[in-house]
């Protein structure tokens, strides 16, 4: 047999283990490193991942941050809205939102002018609004520099009060013994109290607080209380937000008035008074006080007179020595023409709701518009506020003090063509209306006062305590707004602790009476009823009875027959009255973030 030799090529058989263990290494090396990529990946995965959370999470943050800047913008828009209007300068007032760990960018403007527009939806629908549309930017910033945007739009409405039939700050009590029915939308900015044998309202009746079917004073639920559905039917009231709390209130008032009678469940909400938020509605007809902030002087309608007045009631009988201060250049009437137009009359008759005998200035309308129209552009008169000084509780002649106006069937004419014209008498005392009024080529006016009293045009000064005597004449109309003080009710008796409640007089006697009407007898109002705070001059309760003869409840008058309506030329805003106090709501329309 052949020897074999080391220099010829081995068999496959001898060299296979050898090389089987060779790959067996590289597999494995090979497989450590796929494993090594796969971990690498991974650990890879959830470092992105935690920190796309985190990142998502940075975001959500401060996209939070960026609509809790939005909203707080939004609540000083609405604070600023408290004296009805939002300008330019609210909005340039606006404070940058503030929160720990962030920081705003924020941008406030205007999108378009103001328009008056209808309102379509929501409790005012109906109502005629001035409309300011407002775009809110906001960009809140953390400290890593993550940013987020938003945009919201709101809507500033401003509603003048003269739009309502009837707008009350405080408790409405609307409770009239003789038929009464009543055309013009009522609202209350609290509560609602109704009972009648023969009440009718023919529009809706708002309030954000509670609506009751019984008298405030005392236990009487009278079944005559009727409000118009949509069809124009006069259906009756048999429900309350006692007898009907939540949501039940709601499906009634659908399906008796078609929701015509609404209230805070209905989604109504309270409208801010033309006021700054801590300011006393009563503001509104004090006197100028040298020291008031810009924000009071706003408010004040004696800082928009034209004719800003001022009377000793010592002077009361020469009224026109000092009386008329000029502002703003306009002229005043010389001495002649003041006598006039106004003159003084210390204790002029026997007021028994009051127990006093006013000491009035008399404004004599009809004088006045002579004197106007000689050259309405101008003299021109807007405003006229009065003030009383020198008022003296131990002097009967000067205890007193009222204003008067007299002859008031006509007002001057309009400066212009173009404008409605028309005028405004305000004063933070009492005030007389003696006839007709605003009843001849119709004119845009308005009472302010403490308290507002309308007398017939049959009044006679002379006809003392005796009511009988004053037998009212058998129409009397004024088509005029009013926006005064009111008598209220002490205290709602199924409320704990209110033992022995007093009447204020209700709506019904808010424009107060003082002669016998009879059941015959009217007093047509058109106009606006406005009260935002209580009398505080005029504090005589309704229903005295300490020096009138007759000895009964109401004995200085028996009420007139209520021919009471709301004036729909108010609904434009071009023939409302000089110096019409607005109430404003702020209402969100859009909210988008931005990416």
């Amino acid at each position: 047999m052949p020897t074999a030799r080391p220099d010829l090529d081995p068999s496959p058989s001898a060299v296979a283990p050898r090389a089987r263990r060779g790959f067996a290494l590289e597999a494995v090396l090979l497989l450590m490193l796929l494993f090594g990529i796969i971990i690498t990946a991974g650990l890879s995965a959830v470092n992105t991942l935690s920190r796309t959370s985190t990142i998502d999470y940075r975001g959500s943050q401060t996209a939070y941050a960026a609509e809790g800047g939005a909203d707080d913008i939004m609540s000083q828009l609405d604070a600023a809205m408290s004296d009805g209007v939002i300008g330019a300068e609210d909005i340039a007032g606006l404070a940058t939102p503030s929160m720990p760990g962030y920081r705003y960018e924020t941008t406030t403007e205007t999108t378009d002018d103001p328009v008056a527009k209808t309102i379509t939806s929501g409790p005012f629908a109906g109502l005629i609004s001035l409309n300011q549309p407002i775009d809110i930017r906001v960009t809140a910033i953390d400290s890593l520099q993550n940013r987020s945007s938003v945009v919201l739009s709101v809507n500033a409405q401003s509603i003048p009060l003269f739009q309502f039939g009837v707008f009350y700050e405080e408790d409405l009590e609307i409770l009239p013994g003789q038929p009464m029915a009543f055309a013009g939308w009522v609202h209350s900015n609290s509560n609602m109290y109704l009972s009648s044998g023969n009440v009718t309202f023919q529009s809706q009746l708002t309030t954000p607080d509670s609506v009751f079917w019984q008298r405030k004073d005392r236990n009487e639920q009278l079944n005559g209380v009727r409000i118009h559905n949509a069809a124009g039917s006069a259906v009756l009231l048999d429900f309350d937000s006692r007898s009907r709390p939540g949501a039940s209130f709601v499906t009634r008032s659908t399906q008796r008035f078609n929701n015509r009678l609404m209230t805070g469940v209905s989604g109504v909400r309270p409208l801010k008074l033309p006021l700054p938020a801590g300011l006393d509605a009563y503001t509104l007809i004090e006197p100028r006080v040298g020291g008031d902030p810009e924000m009071v002087r706003d408010v004040k309608l004696a800082w928009k007179a034209d004719w800003y007045i001022e009377l000793d009631v010592a002077s009361l009988a020469t009224p026109c020595a000092s009386m008329v201060q000029e502002r703003g250049g306009r002229p005043v009437p010389n001495a002649t023409d003041c006598a006039n137009i106004f003159v003084g009359r210390p204790n002029a008759f026997f007021d028994a709701r009051e127990d006093l005998r006013p000491d009035l200035l008399e404004i004599n309308m009809a004088a006045l518009r002579n004197w106007i129209n000689v050259a309405p552009a101008n003299r021109r008169v807007d405003i006229i506020y009065v003030r009383f000084t020198g008022k003296n509780p131990g002097n009967t002649a000067h205890d007193y003090p009222a204003l008067r106006i007299v002859n008031g069937t006509r007002l001057p004419d309009s400066w212009s063509s173009l404008e409605a014209g028309g005028i405004s008498i305000a004063t933070d005392h009492p005030l007389y209306v003696r006839g007709d009024y605003n009843t001849v080529n119709w004119k845009p006016a308005a009472f302010y006062a403490d308290a507002i009293t309308f007398l017939s045009n049959s009044w006679n000064d002379s006809l003392q305590a005796n009511y009988a005597q004053r037998n009212a004449s058998s129409l009397t109309t004024a088509n005029v707004a009013i926006a005064a003080g009111h008598s209220a009710t002490t205290c709602d008796w199924q409320r704990a602790g209110c033992a022995t409640p007093i009447y204020g007089g209700g709506l019904e006697n808010f424009p107060r009476f003082l002669e016998n009407f009879g059941s015959s007898r009217t007093y047509r109002y058109t106009g606006s009823l406005v009260s935002l705070f209580e009398s505080r001059h005029s504090v005589g309760r309704w229903g005295n009875t300490t020096t009138a003869t007759g000895g009964s409840q109401g004995a200085y008058y028996t009420p007139p027959n209520r021919q009471w309506s709301f004036d729909l030329r108010f609904r434009d805003p071009r023939l409302l009255p000089p110096g019409t106090p607005r109430v404003g709501t702020v209402l969100q329309t859009a909210f988008r973030p931005i990416y």
